[in-house]
């Protein structure tokens, strides 16, 4: 039987009571490997997260809530297009051994990718149903010895899959839908022996924050305790094998996609928690509440940079809103921004960066790096809090630090960094806001 006459086009759970929306909305399977690619094409998850809205939010593009069955024929192209990705890039895949491969997430021609990438040749990957927020490798020791490298895509908020893939191939391997009650919101961590994936999490039905602990193979949930607050985003694992969530107390929730429903009443923390257990070990909150808690870096010596997004409801106060906050001594802070500067109230990134890595073509003291993504900035602060300078990149936004070098990518295609031949564009790329070195 052909593929297009088994295809059925999503239920309608608007159109039923609201009594059995729960029992209509199961997520489907998704198909062995061999088929993502006609899954990516026509993927659809008919759940609760869909119940007020006729639009569904898994994203914008139309392709995910078809209403028509796919002609053999069309789904033939997209199968020739999305297999042969690379070749539509604007510029041709080579390795170059001096830059990194970076596992990170893009847009390119109206269609979401996660895979793999070098400065100076064009990335290649798997189409995704919608866009991913975080890739994360997978931990070496948990594959055969032959095994090429995996990674782990985490869908954007509100997400609703995760995926396993292999980054040579640039082929699906597992798919995972997200359970009826639970929204991902982009970030996940491995633990220390990487035989547990934590995801960060939302409760639909309360709006509480979750850590999910997932296998890290089969993306399965074991079990998941409370993040301490709501709206998490960013996970850190510790050295000292704690976890540290920054919950940046935004409530967002299905029927309203990502409308801020409590903004006047924000309770962001950063919640230090038992890894095992999920108990709360510490918690610490800012004097100002409308700056949310987002992303999370840590130095050698522990001192924790958080970067932060305002919610301030006016434009002047957002536009001068502090970037950092930092977290050291048992005290959290926001660090001012040094006067007659305004960075638009939003870093959507934040990394460490050791000393004597280049910065503007000369060798910096250690601090963090922040991605001032409406400001169009990179900008630069010391681990004490102290501001060293910032430089133009258009929409900036992922950071990622490799040996002794970095990387920052935009949104607008743009990247730069501290090596020669690391500046460059890749022309109708847009770049997401995290990168991770493969390796």
């Amino acid at each position: 039987m052909p593929w297009a006459r088994r295809y059925k086009p999503p239920p309608k759970p608007w159109l039923q009571p609201r009594l059995n929306r729960q029992a209509a909305c199961r997520p489907h399977s998704p198909p062995l490997a061999a088929a993502s690619k006609q899954w990516t094409a026509t993927w659809h998850r008919p759940c609760t997260s869909w119940w007020a809205s006729r639009t569904p939010m898994v994203t914008k593009r139309p392709m995910h809530h078809t209403t028509a069955p796919l002609t053999r024929r069309a789904w033939l192209q997209r199968s020739m297009v999305l297999a042969s990705a690379g070749a539509l890039l604007p510029e041709a895949w080579a390795a170059v051994d001096a830059q990194p491969t970076i596992l990170t997430a893009w847009d390119f021609a109206q269609q979401s990718w996660a895979g793999v990438w070098r400065p100076g040749s064009a990335p290649r990957g798997v189409a995704l149903p919608a866009r991913a927020h975080e890739v994360l490798p997978v931990p070496r020791h948990l594959l055969p010895a032959k095994a090429a490298p995996q990674a782990i895509a985490v869908a954007r908020r509100p997400g609703e899959y995760l995926l396993r893939f292999d980054t040579a191939s640039a082929r699906a391997l597992q798919w995972h839908a997200m359970e009826d009650d639970r929204l991902l919101v982009g970030h996940a961590v491995f633990s220390a022996d990487g035989r547990t994936l934590y995801t960060t999490e939302t409760d639909t039905e309360t709006g509480q924050g979750v850590i999910a602990l997932r296998d890290p193979l089969t993306l399965i949930k074991r079990a998941e305790f409370s993040s301490a607050g709501i709206g998490p985003h960013a996970v850190l694992l510790e050295d000292a094998g704690t976890l540290l969530v920054a919950n940046g107390g935004i409530l967002t929730l299905p029927e309203t996609g990502r409308r801020k429903l409590n903004t006047p009443r924000m309770e962001p923390n950063i919640a230090r928690l038992n890894a095992s257990t999920g108990t709360l070990i510490a918690r610490w909150q800012l004097e100002d509440t409308a700056l949310s808690l987002r992303h999370i870096a840590v130095s050698p010596q522990g001192t924790v940079a958080v970067a932060l997004q305002s919610e301030h409801t006016d434009a002047a106060a957002r536009a001068q809103a502090p970037l950092l906050a930092l977290l050291s001594s048992n005290t959290l802070r926001s660090i001012p921004l040094p006067a007659g500067t305004a960075l638009a109230g939003y870093a959507g990134d934040v990394a460490y960066m050791a000393e004597g890595m280049n910065w503007q073509g000369a060798p910096t003291p250690a601090g963090f790096v922040l991605s001032a993504t409406r400001a169009n900035q990179l900008v630069r602060w010391s681990e004490a809090g102290a501001w060293q300078g910032a430089m133009d990149l258009p929409e900036a936004g992922a950071l990622l630090t490799h040996g002794t070098q970095w990387i920052a990518t935009g949104a607008q295609g743009q990247y730069t960094g501290s090596k020669a031949g690391a500046t460059g564009s890749s022309p109708r790329v847009r770049w997401d806001n995290h990168a991770r070195s493969l390796g």
